[in-house]
């Protein structure tokens, strides 16, 4: 922000977000009235901690009465039971919230349902300002994140980052501690604290120094505490709420249960090959008697009490957790007991047939237990009851707070979707839910080798760049988290700015070059795959077995010529990733800019919300390489029922509950959506398997800027 914060660090929005890319995405220039929007919704989220200081802002905090103002929503009822909550207590601030509490998603459900019931954005923003005096700040981020992305006339508008809202989720307790304590002291004082440095009139607080007591004997803390892969799991979150559904936002027609199965099934595949990479066995079983590795984050919540832990040879076997672990057994039971009959019932008794392969987006939306499921008192939620049993956290049910009775919870990282990554039990967690899927796909029948081909077309050769990776540092902004001044709050301005200098994993570019020879023009589908050659005891994986762990890593439509032709594709150019989210205060200064006339306010979708981090498309490899297997398949291309774009604007809105969403008609990660045998396929001329190796380069190799 430019009133916000006085310096805007230049590496952490390297080439702007407002520039052109090379990818053919539609673009807008922002209109006033957009600007405004953003301008006063971004201010919302500044020092989320702090009481609101803002002028404008108090003015409609001391003026707004949302039950007076009943008239200007569409959700009465909604508004009624804020009334009640008002009444009887709210979460208070400063205390934990996890969307995964009963309790808690009540309040946040109801909030959000006042939010976007708001019948124009007057109402919307008055009632958001108001929000952001009175409620738990996490509640309050949450909903209204989750407003911004649903509500028609706030698409487009960007949300800042989790990472730069709340940083005390993505850096440990030290690096917190220290940076508060620079807040305070300022530059002045800083050679008396070693892990910092001043660059560009920014303090910053060298990561890897000082999180060394927090991760030791964990090798792959680079992947699993990485921020940005932390929020992209976050953002897939608030893109499809597991409570959002029905006739208030028709996610449904997203194929939501798909959607779920899918960004599970490439979040476990991709763990595993860095698993790989560095020499570990293979992701343990979940059973329901001891788990040998314990967790310990080193986080502190936001108020400064430590996260949870679990301890080394955790015991499930105990009293307190017999009726959870009784419960998780039943419901995974019933799930089981569905594939087995080929059939889900409804809430009616109705039976539903999961015997097709569309049937997936059923199986889906009752194993996530979502409002969309066809019957959630039959099939409920078990995936959650692990992440509590596994993340050993507390709850005091109903504590005296201020003359009221709330629930005071101490979430464990796995019970917070912007940190559940960070946990190795949250992969076996989703190791145990992924067989689920498996043990129903195998039901399916397996696809003949005609369904599978192509004659028209041949693949006669693939060429890959040499794959290479290495670190990188990565600045990430926690000034949000510090203290305000009076100075700085009347004058809306950060005195001191302080970034953590994170190591990230990164690739260097890298183009894939397919030789083609096609009997006849036409459109087609390339997609790209990457899984591991080898399991972690050094035995090549047949395919059949192999088809879980296939990661796809590009997925694009293409216009072949009659004859032989070259396909190329760089590494950047796949519209599902992102290079980076734009800083909070880059969005800002860019806004405000273009409100006096000081360039433009491009809008589209390269840095979309809910895009996967470029930079972590490949696993880390090995110093002297590490084979991979790669796997390039053509297809036909198949028009999505609804074509994409219809009912929403592509440069503004992801689509979210369009049923527009889609590329092409095939199910995703087709085919391997199914297992694939090597029969199938070996004598196909538009399915090609070649070996590639990964590299790992130490940074000095690589051509990267020296930031100190």
């Amino acid at each position: 922000m430019a009133r916000l914060v006085l310096c805007v660090v230049a590496l952490l929005v390297a080439g702007g977000f407002a520039d052109p890319t090379k990818k053919a995405l539609p673009q807008k220039i922002a209109d006033p009235v957009f600007l405004q929007k953003q301008l006063q919704l971004s201010e919302l989220f500044y020092h989320i901690h702090e009481p609101v200081f803002i002028p404008d802002q108090l003015k409609i905090v001391e003026s707004w009465d949302i039950e007076k103002s009943i008239e200007h929503y569409t959700n009465v009822t909604a508004v009624k039971i804020f009334g009640e909550l008002w009444e009887n207590g709210l979460l208070p601030r400063a205390v934990p919230f996890t969307i995964l509490n009963p309790d808690h998603r009540f309040e946040a459900v109801t909030l959000f349902n006042v939010l976007y019931s708001a019948k124009d954005y007057d109402t919307f923003y008055k009632t958001a300002v108001f929000f952001r005096q009175h409620i738990n700040e996490g509640v309050f981020v949450y909903v209204l994140s989750a407003a911004i992305l649903h509500r028609h006339d706030t698409q487009g508008l960007i949300v800042p980052p989790i990472y730069e809202i709340f940083p005390s989720f993505f850096h440990n307790g030290e690096i917190m501690t220290t940076a508060q304590r620079l807040n305070t002291h300022g530059i002045s004082n800083i050679e008396h604290f070693p892990s910092t440095f001043v660059w560009n009139d920014n303090i910053v607080i060298r990561w890897n120094e000082t999180v060394w007591p927090y991760v030791y004997e964990d090798s792959l803390a680079y992947f699993t505490n990485d921020h940005e892969l932390n929020t992209y799991y976050y953002n897939m979150h608030l893109t499809y709420p597991f409570w959002l559904g029905g006739e208030t936002c028709p996610l449904v027609k997203d194929r939501r249960g798909e959607w779920f199965w899918f960004v599970h099934k490439q979040i476990v595949a991709r763990y595993y090959l860095e698993r790989l990479s560095n020499g570990q066995t293979e992701i343990p079983e979940l059973g329901t008697d001891v788990v040998q590795h314990g967790y310990w984050s080193g986080l502190l919540h936001h108020n400064g009490i430590p996260y949870p832990v679990r301890p080394n040879h955790y015991h499930l076997l105990q009293p307190h957790l017999v009726d959870e672990l009784t419960e998780i057994d039943d419901y995974e039971r019933r799930i089981r007991d569905a594939i087995d009959r080929g059939y889900v019932e409804t809430v009616h008794g109705e039976r539903i047939d999961i015997r097709t392969p569309e049937a997936i987006d059923v199986l889906g939306n009752i194993i996530e237990a979502n409002v969309d499921s066809p019957n959630t008192q039959l099939y409920k939620d078990f995936v959650t009851l692990w992440k509590v049993v596994l993340g050993n956290s507390v709850v005091h049910d109903h504590v005296e707070w201020y003359q009221h009775h709330v629930p005071l919870v101490l979430p464990s990282v796995l019970e917070q979707y912007q940190t559940s990554l960070r946990d190795p039990a949250f992969y076996m967690i989703w190791k145990r839910v992924l067989n689920l899927f498996t043990y129903w796909q195998r039901q399916l029948p397996l696809y003949k080798p005609e369904e599978l081909a192509l004659p028209s077309v041949k693949i006669q050769k693939v060429e890959v760049d040499k794959l290479v990776t290495y670190f990188e540092h990565s600045y990430v902004n926690v000034t949000n988290h510090l203290h305000l001044t009076k100075h700085e709050r009347t004058g809306v301005v950060d005195e001191v700015s302080v970034l953590v200098q994170r190591p990230q994993l990164n690739h260097k570019v890298y183009q894939v070059r397919v030789n083609v020879k096609s009997e006849a023009a036409k459109t087609v589908v390339v997609r790209l795959f990457l899984a591991p050659k080898y399991d972690s005891r050094g035995y090549e994986i047949p395919l059949h077995q192999n088809t879980e762990n296939f990661v796809l890593l590009d997925q694009w439509t293409h216009d072949l010529p009659v004859g032989d032709s070259v396909i190329k594709r760089d590494s950047n150019e796949n519209v599902y990733m992102v290079e980076h989210w734009p800083s909070h205060v880059t969005v800002y200064e860019e806004a405000e800019n273009a409100v006096h006339g000081k360039g433009q306010f491009v809008l589209d979708q390269t840095h979309r919300f809910n895009g996967f981090p470029q930079r972590l498309a490949l696993p880390r490899g090995r110093v002297g390489g590490m084979p991979f297997v790669l796997v390039v398949y053509i297809s036909e291309y198949r028009a999505p029922k609804v074509p994409y774009g219809t009912g929403f604007d592509p440069a503004l809105s992801l689509g979210v509950g369009s049923g527009a969403v889609r590329m092409t008609d095939d199910p995703l990660g087709y085919p391997f959506n199914r297992p694939v045998h090597y029969w199938q396929v070996r004598d196909l001329h538009n399915f090609w398997i070649q070996d590639v190796t990964i590299y790992h380069k130490p940074t000095p190799e690589i051509d990267v800027p020296y930031t100190e």
